[in-house]
């Protein structure tokens, strides 16, 4: 089956990610074209979400997807193999490719990576600068403003990182994906090369006081709210529009 992975160059590893995921789809007996008045589709295995993701970039469809990692884990970008490969086997760190630019990201179980797919027009609605302004907004009001930065598309907490974000065009839809540190993954930075370049110490929002999951909740509320897709969502687990895999 051909997708839209098939065109890229230099995505001979993603496109296996891709029919990995039908895979996993088939298994449940579903297809991704069964997502198609889906908005907020949560998932445990970022594979499941490729062939979703992929049609909703053929279709031009809107999509958000909420990725909750299970383990230690490292997505490898499109610019380049920045993964310390013998590290990860040894220490049993799941690779994972991705079809976004940047290079690679080490994330682990409570940490997470938000994926937002939208059609390539002007006056869309600006889903970085939005959850942005949500991370801004939860950190303690005891860290000094002078204390924040956010250097290119990270966001620093006293010169650690919180998170990072990446944006990237395919076929006329935009993929704009954020990470946020959820728990301290400073164990496996190791898990990255040295082409990364200088490797940042990071700090989580369970570091900061803040609780992972109700600020997932939280994000996933109000970006469904300022999106003004109510009707394609629904809190209740079997009822509506919302998917997890």
């Amino acid at each position: 089956m051909k997708s839209i992975f098939d065109k890229l160059k230099g995505t001979k590893n993603v496109l296996k990610s891709y029919r990995e995921g039908l895979e996993l789809l088939e298994a449940q007996s579903i297809e991704a074209k069964d997502f198609d008045d889906t908005f907020v589709i949560e998932s445990k295995d970022i594979k499941w979400s490729f062939p979703i993701v992929a049609r909703a970039i053929k279709k031009r469809q809107t999509k958000l997807i909420v990725y909750e990692p299970q383990g230690p884990e490292v997505f490898c970008g499109m610019q380049g193999d920045y993964v310390n490969r013998e590290y990860c086997e040894k220490n049993g760190i799941a690779i994972t490719p991705f079809p976004t630019q940047g290079g690679a990201l080490v994330c682990d179980k409570g940490d997470l990576l938000l994926v937002f797919i939208h059609p390539a027009r002007s006056g869309e609605f600006k889903f970085l600068d939005h959850v942005k302004s949500l991370i801004l907004q939860s950190l303690p009001s005891s860290i000094p403003i002078e204390e924040i930065t956010m250097p290119g598309n990270d966001i620093l907490v006293q010169g650690k990182k919180l998170s990072g974000s990446t944006t990237t065009v395919r076929h006329g839809s935009i993929i704009e994906s954020i990470f946020i540190n959820g728990v301290n993954s400073q164990k496996h930075l190791e898990a990255v090369g040295h082409k990364a370049g200088k490797l940042r110490e990071v700090i989580s929002l369970t570091e900061l006081g803040r609780n992972p999951e109700e600020f997932r909740t939280m994000l996933i509320e109000l970006t469904v709210e300022s999106y003004g897709l109510h009707n394609h969502y629904k809190k209740e687990k079997g009822k509506g529009k919302n998917r997890k895999g």
